[in-house]
């Protein structure tokens, strides 16, 4: 008694598994136009170019442009950062050379009163 229940089960879950692959399916040609392509995708359907390709083109380029912009603007901090503490090390340089003058003129100071 306990095979029929397990059979109608087995079939339910194939039933499911199909139904669910169904919907993935579905969903990825849904997607096929609300995502990105990839590069190979756009290489591999340039032949078979469609609406939903140009549309995931789009997405791809603003997405690419979006990375691209967001790149340039942390490169353009550590830029600004390098050149602060350039310019803080240059001011330090600069006060390590006045104190060296400083002392050359304090010597010569003492040099000529005690000749």
């Amino acid at each position: 008694m306990s095979s029929p229940t397990s059979s109608s089960s087995a079939s339910d879950d194939t039933e499911a598994s199909s139904g669910a692959t169904k919907e993935a399916a579905a969903a990825a040609a849904l997607l096929l136009w609300e995502r990105a392509w990839s590069l190979e995708e756009i290489r591999s359907r340039s032949q078979t170019w469609s609406l939903a390709a140009d549309a995931g083109l789009l997405q791809f380029l603003q997405e690419f442009s979006q990375q691209t912009i967001s790149r340039t603007h942390e490169i353009k901090k550590q830029m600004d950062r390098l050149i602060h503490e350039t310019k803080s090390i240059d001011c330090r340089l600069h006060n390590v050379f006045n104190g060296f003058l400083m002392l050359s003129n304090m010597q010569f100071i003492e040099n000529v009163i005690y000749d």
